[in-house]
């Protein structure tokens, strides 16, 4: 027997005693329990995992344990005689001596790379320089759908882009959704913009508040390998942040305010500003290809009446893997993102693989890899699922379930596009929970995991969300610790296992979850968008 094996094979037994162990025990919703949702997390997010990096020996002890724990507690295999769907993942490593120069006409500003400036590249065919007169282009927002156009019919093709982060108005009363952030305010969308538009590059300027996150995480993210799917068109052949003082600095040169541009790229009457400077970036990356792993398997439904339509639950189980130019502590072990998602997914699969007379539709449980590397796992899944699309009901994602404790109410991300919110407040409100609007929609959250995948398949989906007021005395209790992780674990080494964690948290969601695959089995239509989503069902 394999170390990584017989590891894995303890750990289950833990697990499986955790089953039956706790009968009575308010730290259990029917067969799932806190014991049985620690376990997981204390394997998935242990050293031994060195953080489960794609490509890595980690990941793929990951896999293997999702993919032992769905044969053991009986699930179907998802793709045929396998649990695996194993295709293609594109690797790009950084180049620690990436350089931009920015020059013009009594102009020379080289900022310093990983603290004032971050870039990569897809392209394999990119020379070691890329260049092109460098233009300020607002937000880069082109939605006809709104009447917004920040190209105004300017031709950028060879231009490097200089493009502010988020979206007009991301506020109160703004111009898109108000505060809620749409996929015009994410990062990914600029840059897949500015490769329709014919672009060399793009520069995103960087600020804590637009992007959600500061330069710390953007570095860490961004210092490691990066890694795309082969059969997707490449992009830019270079992509980048810069810091807001460097952006400031190099506008400055050319006489122009950063804030009086912002201000005029927050109207419609914005059009692209050329700088007069050109902008060069030089870098040599390192490719290699790995195989990415999605792990899936399936409860079939038992009940008379079976309907064979399928509800997805997903989780990631990837996360940043190890930074061995870190000092002391190098692994990101991910214990919040993902291992308490992926402990829930679990828990999940086991509890219905035992009862699967309780369903009239199947359940698909699936451990998706790279969503860290922008949701690679489920875009292929998504693209290549192992049932007719057509049949899918609805994904419910897992991601940073609650650790923290039971919360008062709950709020699903990403109800709003679609029929799942009425089912998410009838699922809370059955339990005793008050069903409260998204919060933190300034962030994005919907467009920044899995259940994004599915909705541009056509498929409505939805992130399970603790809520804000704590059960018991200290009702801010729950909402502060999250906002501490958020500040000091998100995306960092920290992100381990803590003393004070509650997984009644945890349990409170798989609740939830519970309730809305009940709801969804007895509807005869299919969940569909409303009518203001930019997605939409082809059935």
């Amino acid at each position: 027997m394999s170390v990584r094996r017989g590891f894995s094979g303890l750990l289950f037994l833990g697990v499986l005693a955790g089953l039956w162990s706790c009968q009575g025990s308010p730290d259990r919703v029917e067969s799932i329990t806190v014991d049985e949702i620690a376990a997981h997390i204390r394997y998935l997010s242990d050293d031994l995992l060195e953080g489960r990096a794609v490509g890595t020996k980690g990941i793929e002890m990951a896999a293997r344990y999702h993919e032992d724990y769905f044969r053991t507690m009986g699930l179907e295999p998802a793709f045929g005689a396998s649990f695996r769907q194993t295709f293609p993942l594109r690797g790009s490593k950084p180049d620690p001596l990436a350089s931009l120069e920015v020059s013009g006409p009594a102009v020379a500003i080289t900022p310093a790379p990983w603290d004032e400036f971050v870039v990569r590249t897809e392209r394999e065919d990119a020379p070691a320089e890329s260049a092109g007169e460098l233009v300020y282009c607002g937000y880069l927002v082109q939605a006809p759908e709104r009447g917004w156009d920040d190209i105004k019919g300017v031709d950028l093709t060879g231009k490097v882009l200089l493009v502010e982060v988020n979206e007009p108005g991301n506020r109160p009363g703004g111009v898109f959704d108000g505060e809620d952030m749409t996929y015009y305010g994410r990062w990914p969308y600029k840059f897949e913009k500015a490769t329709e538009l014919g672009a060399a590059g793009v520069l995103i300027i960087h600020d804590t508040k637009g992007a959600a996150y500061g330069w710390d995480v953007l570095r860490a993210s961004w210092g490691n390998e990066s890694f795309f799917l082969p059969d997707r068109n490449p992009r830019l052949l270079f992509e980048g942040w810069i810091n807001g003082e460097t952006a400031d600095r190099i506008l400055a040169a050319v006489k122009l305010d950063r804030k009086a541009l912002r201000e005029k790229a927050e109207t419609g009457d914005f059009a692209p500003v050329p700088l007069g400077l050109r902008a060069a970036v030089r870098q040599r990356r390192v490719y290699r290809t790995v195989d990415g792993v999605n792990v899936a398997g399936i409860v079939r439904a038992g009940r008379a009446g079976a309907k064979r339509r399928t509800i997805v639950l997903s989780a990631h189980y990837d996360h940043f893997g190890k930074d061995e130019t870190l000092q002391g502590d190098q692994i990101y072990n991910g214990a919040v993102d993902n291992c308490s998602a992926s402990a829930v997914l679990l828990a999940l699969a086991g509890h219905y693989a035992q009862r699967p007379e309780k369903l009239k539709d199947d359940l698909c449980f699936v451990a998706v890899t790279a969503e860290e590397q922008l949701i690679l796992g489920s875009d292929y899944f998504a693209r290549h699922m192992p049932f007719p699309k057509d049949t899918a009901l609805a994904n419910i994602n897992f991601e940073m379930t609650n650790v923290w404790g039971e919360t008062e109410d709950v709020f699903a991300i990403g109800a709003r596009h679609s029929d799942l919110d009425a089912i998410s407040r009838q699922a809370a409100e059955k339990m005793g929970l008050r069903y409260i609007p998204e919060r933190n929609g300034e962030l994005g959250f919907f467009y920044r995991s899995d259940q994004l995948s599915f909705a541009r398949a056509g498929i409505p989906g939805v992130w399970l969300s603790q809520g804000v007021v704590a059960k018991g005395p200290d009702k801010g209790a729950i909402q502060a610790k999250f906002d501490d992780y958020r500040r000091t674990k998100y995306h960092k080494v920290t992100d381990e296992i803590q003393p004070d964690w509650d997984l009644r948290g945890a349990l409170q969601i798989v609740g939830w979850a519970r309730g809305i695959i009940a709801l969804l089995q007895e509807r005869e239509a299919l969940p569909r968008f409303v009518p203001t989503s930019s997605f939409k069902r082809e059935n």
